[in-house]
This record gives C-alpha cells, structure tokens and sequence, in this order.
C-alpha cells in the first residue's frame, strides 16, 4: 500500500461525505495544519492518526483498508462490486433491504430469460 492510496482513499471518502478539510480536522480532533502537512509533504498518517481521520468521517479502519486491498474469497473485488458496496453503505437499512431484493428480482428475471 503506498502513501498516494492512503491520501486519494481519504480525500474520497471526505468527498463522499462532504466534508471540508476544515471539517474533517475538526471532527477527527485534529489540528487542521496537521492534515494539511500530511498531504503536503507526502507522508504516512500513523496508525492513531488514521484511526482519527476515520473516526472523524464514522468509519472504522477495517473498512478504510478494505476497499484499499478490495480482498475477498476467490479472487478480488471489480471495481463494479466495490461501487455497489460504496452505495450501499450510503443507503438507510430499510432502503438497503429494498436494493437486496431488487437485485434479487433483476437476477431471477435475467436468469428466466435465459431459459
């Protein structure tokens, strides 16, 4: 994992959640001069640093680097799947439900097709 994915993974997550750097720092309880720093020379956050940033933006870190090494069983995750997951978690859980099992219903009428 290098320093430039660490950064584009927190600058996009930020993005998502329409946070300023301003915001940001002050909700990870940082100094904003610290964040901008970071950024600016191109350094690695330390892992309480990171822990900051992703409490700041109520994420936990399994998930910030999961979507970095985008792991799973068989293989790795399409950038298709990542996009789904992504949009998914920005959803209500009655609404999550409602996408399961409209994606449920869009599989079962292509599978019928093929029939």
């Amino acid at each position: 994992m290098e320093v430039v994915d660490v950064h584009n993974r927190i600058k996009k997550m930020a993005d998502e959640r329409g946070l300023s750097a301003y915001e940001l720092a002050k909700r990870s309880g940082m100094a904003l001069s610290s964040l901008y720093n970071m950024f600016e020379r191109g350094t690695m956050p330390k892992l309480e640093t990171l822990e900051k940033i992703c409490n700041g933006m109520d994420v936990s870190l399994s998930d910030f680097f999961v979507f970095l090494s985008k792991p799973r069983v068989g293989g790795y995750l399409t950038e298709t799947d990542v996009a789904l997951l992504e949009a998914n978690r920005k959803l209500t859980e009655r609404n999550q439900e409602y996408l399961i099992i409209y994606a449920k219903g869009m599989y079962e009428a292509q599978h019928d097709e093929k029939k």
